[in-house]
C-alpha cells in the first residue's frame, strides 16, 4: 500500500499536540486543531420546540451539532432538552450568535461561557483558617482515620489515640495531604451516637495530631458541638456526611470559625439510607441538590471558596447509583466547587468482584480512582494511602509524557 494510516486513540490535546508538533505543524495552528479534537456536550433544558429548534440551526451553522426531542420540528412538546454537542470554540461562537435571538437564549449563551470557564479553570485552592488547600498539582489524598469500634471497615484498629495518633502520621509520610477523624460510625444500619461519647473519641486523637502540621486535620461529623470543639483543637475542615442537614447550628459553627466544610449528598440517615433509595436520575438530582445546599450554606455566611462537594457514594445509593454517579462525576465541575469522592471500600465494589471483606477491596477501588483522575476529581479520601499515592504518581506520569511530546 502506497499510504500509511494509524488511528490516533488518544484525543487528548496535549498527546495530539505531540503528534502534531512532530508532523511538523505550525504552533499556532497546533493550538486551534487541538482546540477541535475535544469533543464537549452540553445540556440545555427547559426550551420550548421554538427555542430548541434555533439552537439546532444554530449549531449546524458553525458546524456543530444538537440532538433535540425528535417533535421539535413539528412544535412539540412544550419543553424538552437539548444536548450541544461540538468542541469548546464552537460553542464559544454558538454563546455570540445567541445573544440576539430570543426566547432568552442569549441568557443561555452567557451560561455557556460561563460554564465554559468552569471546564478550562477549575477552582485552584480551598481556602482554610490561616492558609489554603493548594488543588493545582493534581488530586489531594484525604487519609481516613476512624476512632471507632464499629466503623464498616477499620472499627476497633484506632481506637486507641496512640495508635491513632501514629496511623495519622504515617498517613502524611504516605502521601497524604489530609487527615480525616471520625468519631461516629456511618456504616449503613449505624444508630446516632451521643455526641459527649463522640467528643471522648476524638478529642485525645485531635489534641495529639495537632503537631503533625504537615497535613490538614478535617473532622467528619454532624453535631455542631463536635464540630466547635475539633476547630478548636486543630481542625480546618468539618465534613458533614448529612450536607449540614442533621443538626440546625452546624452553619453557625463553620461560618464562624472560618473552616471548610465538605457538603456530602446522602438520602436519608445512616439508619436509614439503603432502605430502599429511588433515583431517576441519581448523578443529576445529587447535583441540583447539591448546588442548592451550597447556595444555603453561602446565605448561611460561608464563603464560596470554602465549600467542597462529595456526591456520597454508598450513601443511600443502589449498586447502579453509584456506578452512574462515578461514570459522570465530572458533571460536578459545573457546580464550580472542587469535588471529592468517598469510595474506598465500600459495598458496592464488593458486590461485583465478590470481595466481602472490606479490607481487601483495594484493587477494585482503584478502578474507580483512575475514573475520578480521568474526570479531574480534586480530593480523595481513602484509606490505602500509599497505594493509591502510588497509583496517581504513576497516572500523573503517563500524562506528564503526553504534555511533553
Amino acid at each position: 500500500m502506497r499510504y500509511k494510516l494509524h488511528l490516533i486513540s488518544s484525543t487528548r490535546r496535549a498527546t495530539l499536540a505531540g503528534h502534531l508538533r512532530r508532523a511538523g505543524v505550525d504552533p499556532a495552528g497546533i493550538e486551534i486543531m487541538t482546540r477541535k479534537a475535544e469533543t464537549v456536550v452540553m445540556r440545555v433544558c427547559g426550551l420550548s420546540a421554538a427555542a430548541a429548534n434555533i439552537i439546532k440551526q444554530q449549531m449546524l451553522s458553525i458546524g456543530g451539532d444538537a440532538a433535540v426531542h425528535r417533535e421539535v420540528i413539528h412544535g412539540a412538546p412544550d419543553e424538552s432538552c437539548a444536548y450541544l454537542i461540538s468542541d469548546a470554540r464552537r460553542l464559544e461562537i454558538l454563546a455570540g450568535n445567541m445573544a440576539a435571538q430570543p426566547f432568552g437564549l442569549g441568557e443561555a449563551g452567557s451560561e455557556i461561557i460561563r460554564l465554559l470557564g468552569l471546564r478550562s479553570s477549575p477552582p485552584r485552592a480551598v481556602n482554610l483558617p490561616g492558609g489554603s488547600l493548594d488543588l493545582t498539582g493534581g488530586p489531594l489524598i484525604m487519609g481516613i482515620l476512624n476512632v471507632t469500634p464499629d466503623s464498616f471497615s477499620d472499627g476497633g484498629c484506632f481506637i486507641d489515640p496512640s495508635a491513632a495518633a501514629e496511623r495519622a502520621a504515617e498517613m502524611i509520610g504516605e502521601g497524604a495531604s489530609i487527615i480525616d477523624i471520625g468519631g461516629e460510625s456511618s456504616r449503613p444500619g449505624a444508630v446516632e451516637l451521643d455526641p459527649s461519647e463522640e467528643l471522648d473519641r476524638i478529642a485525645p486523637v485531635l489534641e495529639m495530631t495537632a503537631g503533625l502540621t504537615d497535613a490538614v486535620i478535617s473532622i467528619d461529623t454532624r453535631h455542631s458541638g463536635i464540630a466547635r470543639e475539633a476547630v478548636r483543637l486543630g481542625a480546618s475542615i468539618i465534613n458533614d456526611i448529612s450536607g449540614f442537614t442533621h443538626d440546625s447550628g452546624m452553619t453557625e459553627v463553620a461560618a464562624g470559625s472560618g473552616a471548610a466544610v465538605v457538603v456530602m449528598h446522602m438520602k436519608g440517615t445512616p439508619e436509614t439510607m439503603q432502605d430502599d433509595p429511588v433515583y431517576e436520575d441519581a448523578p443529576g438530582e445529587i447535583s441540583a441538590w447539591l448546588e442548592s445546599t451550597a447556595d444555603r450554606l453561602i446565605d448561611g455566611g460561608i464563603s464560596r471558596d470554602k465549600i467542597i462537594v462529595d456526591p456520597g457514594i454508598g450513601f443511600g445509593k443502589r449498586l447502579e447509583d453509584n456506578l452512574e454517579i462515578i461514570d459522570r462525576i465530572g458533571d460536578l465541575h459545573t457546580l464550580g466547587y472542587p469535588v471529592l469522592v468517598g469510595h474506598s471500600r465500600k459495598s458496592f465494589i464488593g458486590t461485583i468482584t465478590g470481595c466481602d471483606m472490606p479490607g481487601e477491596r483495594l484493587s477494585g477501588g482503584l478502578a474507580v480512582t483512575g475514573r475520578c483522575l480521568d474526570a479531574g476529581v480534586q480530593i480523595l479520601r481513602v484509606h490505602d494511602v500509599r497505594e493509591t499515592a502510588d497509583f496517581i504518581g504513576v497516572w500523573k506520569a503517563i500524562n506528564r509524557k503526553g504534555d511533553s511530546s
